[in-house]
């Protein structure tokens, strides 16, 4: 990969990211972070793809009628579930990196805890302290995120799974991705655009070395 555009026309190197001797903070942390979102992602992704099977049969059975109350309140629940993972990264992780408010419902909070005792076990003691490590599992994260851009999408349209839905299961389903963009945009972005900042100067300071010299 050479790198992305982060606006259209602001194209960041991937040389960036990969640059030796960067010094990002609460790299275990964000670490963390970034590994329970991916887990919850997994799981919300299988219920993505068996939501998106079963409206199609059930719109056909339907004769094109509507999709069946049962299929979306399966999504829904899948939904509300990924929402206590946000809340619980929040509430466990949230102060130490500087997003959020630190506070968490006892349902989001004792989730979070639950999935950090799994998180450690998985671990094992690895370190999180490895930048390229950090940087991977980011590049991983946000492609494993992109298939909640179909449902954006399809909720914008006419046809489709969300076209013949109940409007109140419609209505609760767009308010959980309504949550998730917004947990992404105060907590994932919001430390990501830090540390890009910190590597883009530590980059620009390079490339006026090598100019001087």
């Amino acid at each position: 990969m050479t790198g992305g555009y982060i606006s259209r026309k602001l194209h960041v190197p991937s040389a960036v990211w990969t640059q030796g001797g960067a010094k990002l903070i609460n790299l275990p942390e964000k670490g963390k972070c970034v590994a329970i979102i991916d887990q919850g992602l997994e799981e919300l992704s299988k219920a993505s793809k068996d939501f998106l099977r079963a409206s199609q049969v059930s719109t056909a059975g339907l004769n094109g009628t509507g999709i069946s109350r049962a299929v979306g309140e399966r999504w829904l629940r899948a939904l509300e579930e990924w929402v206590q993972v946000c809340d619980g990264v929040v509430g466990n992780l949230g102060k130490k990196l500087g997003v959020g408010d630190g506070g968490a419902s006892k349902k989001a909070a004792g989730w979070g805890n639950k999935v950090s005792r799994t998180f450690d076990r998985m671990t094992n003691g690895k370190s999180l302290d490895s930048p390229a490590s950090y940087v991977q599992d980011l590049a991983g994260l946000f492609q494993d995120v992109q298939f909640l851009d179909d449902h954006h999408r399809l909720l914008g349209s006419s046809m489709g799974s969300y076209a013949s839905m109940p409007i109140d299961i419609r209505t609760q389903i767009e308010a959980r991705l309504k949550r998730t963009s917004e947990f992404f945009c105060t907590v994932v972005i919001a430390f990501v655009v830090q540390d890009l900042g910190l590597l883009l100067d530590k980059y620009a300071k390079k490339g006026e070395k090598w100019l001087n010299e």
